[in-house]
């Protein structure tokens, strides 16, 4: 028999970003391709992994100096580092195989929810900062609400805050702190998770610094710092089918998120209002608020939470490289092998379009929503609330730029589809528009495709 060996070994190379200077980033990450080309060996991109850095600071812009009472629990991602990710685009070999279109973030996490294994959620889940969002009480009586499916809409969303999910109650966010949120803060020892870790930095794990005392106009309360992992494959699915390639050339731009999210507390340190809640760059605010505890000082103060990619050190943070990097594996062939292997390069790539569109209270909308895709596979429909008011109280920021809620990495059952209907090349999807609650849509109807998911062809 032939014991031939297709690959003799497989070895792993990178490529700095060409945007960043210092760490400092202004909304895109850049990658050159063309270094894998120099290789002169088979890359291969579905295993590839990008690292940022990433920021996350709370400070203090009020007029006055304040005490507090916060650990480094207080703050962290939302659930993912691909939240980080708002769109990208890749070329390769001259050919645009994924376009730039936006909420990227978004399309990442209903594939994770609809395609990852438990397997892949245990083995990738703490390195990809992904951990489910969920509502968990221990039930200790028929009337205790133990789920997102029977909690009160008051419980969920706040006249002050907007749509809000209990940090207390979420084990999703305690389980991406205290992977994430180590600290060499030695005050207060007893709240680290993990104990003290002075060498956080050095080992890639997240980096925390956090004040219990007074702090001073300007300073930070809290600063975080890591580095984001998102695998390449999770956010386009045409690198995810993509084979091993020899004199591989092309470039990645990934357009990222940042968001400000300023609020102003009272004297018992509770959050009693948001003055603006916005996207830096990008749609998605990509961090998360500690809700369990007050802590935010003494006297009325105002606050600024921002989490952007970044890489200058603040507070004492750092993170093991300031730039951002992608790795890429590439395998060795042996001689003959290489020379029998063929370099020719078709690439069928699937293409995304993003429609966004606003619906008034007991309105409609009638649109197209998939210029010029030929087969359309699949329709995913994400909904937030924009704007809404609960009697006379002030305006709740949208879900996606809010740091109190988990959207857009997640969803409630607070949504309901009437009269939808999908036409096709003039053929509708349905027998009769649809009525529906928007996670059985989603979880079912969209997960069936076109015909039910008989002709997978088609």
């Amino acid at each position: 028999p032939d014991k031939t060996v297709l690959f003799q070994s497989k070895k792993w190379t990178y490529i700095n970003d060409n945007s960043s200077n210092g760490g400092v980033f202004t909304g895109q990450l850049q990658f050159n391709l063309n270094t894998l080309a120099n290789l002169n060996q088979w890359s291969d991109l579905s295993q590839a992994l990008i690292q940022f850095p990433v920021q996350l600071r709370i400070t203090n812009t009020g007029a006055a100096a304040t005490t507090t009472s916060i650990n480094q629990m207080m703050a962290t991602i939302k659930n993912g580092f691909h939240q980080f990710v708002d769109s990208a685009q890749i070329t390769i070999g001259g050919t645009t195989i994924q376009s730039a279109q936006i909420y990227l973030n978004t399309d990442t996490t209903f594939k994770i929810l609809t395609e990852w294994s438990l397997s892949e959620l245990h083995n990738w889940g703490p390195s990809l900062g992904i951990s489910l969002d969920d509502y968990q009480l221990a039930p200790d009586g028929t009337s205790t609400y133990t789920s997102l499916d029977n909690l009160p809409l008051a419980t969920s969303v706040s006249a002050v805050t907007g749509f809000t999910l209990p940090t207390a109650s979420n084990p999703g966010f305690k389980t991406r702190a205290q992977f994430i949120n180590n600290t060499s803060n030695t005050k207060d020892a007893t709240t680290t998770l993990n104990g003290i870790i002075n060498n956080a930095p050095l080992l890639g794990k997240g980096s925390v610094n956090y004040t219990q005392g007074a702090v001073a106009v300007g300073n930070d309360v809290l600063t975080l710092m890591t580095l984001a992992t998102v695998r390449l494959k999770d956010i386009s699915d045409c690198c995810a089918k993509l084979p091993p390639l020899k004199n591989l050339k092309g470039f990645i731009y990934l357009n990222y998120n940042s968001g400000r999210y300023v609020f102003t507390t009272g004297a018992s340190g509770a959050i009693n209002g948001v003055t603006a809640a916005t996207a830096l760059y990008g749609h998605t605010h990509p961090g998360m608020l500690g809700t369990t505890g007050t802590g935010f000082g003494t006297t009325a103060s105002t606050w600024q939470f921002t989490a952007d990619v970044c890489g200058t050190a603040t507070n004492g943070c750092t993170v093991p490289f300031v730039s951002a990097r992608c790795y890429v594996p590439y395998y060795v062939a042996s001689a003959d092998v290489d020379r029998a292997l063929t370099q020719t390069k078709s690439i069928r790539y699937l293409e995304r379009f993003v429609t966004s569109f606003y619906i008034d209270r007991l309105q409609s909308f009638s649109g197209t929503i998939s210029p010029g895709i030929v087969n359309p596979k699949r329709v995913t429909h994400s909904d937030a609330d924009r704007r809404c008011r609960q009697r006379s109280n002030s305006w709740l920021s949208a879900p996606e730029v809010s740091v109190t809620t988990h959207e857009p990495s997640g969803t409630g059952p607070f949504a309901a589809l009437t009269g939808l209907q999908i036409i096709v090349g003039g053929v509708p999807m349905f027998q009769s528009p649809l009525q529906m609650d928007w996670e059985s849509f989603q979880t079912e109807v969209v997960q069936m495709g076109l015909d039910g998911g008989l002709n997978p062809e088609q």
